[in-house]
């Protein structure tokens, strides 16, 4: 696992420090995970994962597949959601698309 670890950080390009601050550990603690003397608990596995976006099994050298099928099956989704959208927005009318783009801008601006 510390292999794991250490080469999804450089594949991000993140330094120790980097990686710390994302995962709400601290370097030291970071560098004795990589180094093998400490184990993660089973929390900081998890947030590692979400950062690397690789299955808790991936990193735990439990898979070789970096992604869950669960990822694949909410990227999925996520793609469909957003087919309907612009299935209704290809439906608009070039003064509804104005209107529409004004109120997201408006949004915009208040958050």
């Amino acid at each position: 696992m510390k292999t794991k670890i250490k080469e999804l950080r450089l594949e991000h390009k993140y330094t120790q420090d980097c990686l710390a601050l994302k995962i709400g550990a601290n370097q030291a603690a970071l560098s004795r995970i990589e180094c093998g003397i400490s184990i993660p608990d089973a929390e900081l596995i998890v947030r590692l994962s979400n950062v690397f976006e690789v299955s808790t099994d991936y990193l735990l050298c439990l898979s070789d597949q970096r992604f869950t099928d669960s990822r694949s099956e909410s990227a999925l989704r996520y793609l469909q959601h957003y087919q309907a959208h612009i299935s209704l927005l290809q439906k608009l009318n070039p003064n509804q698309r104005t209107h529409l783009k004004h109120f997201l801008e408006s949004m915009a601006a208040i958050y």
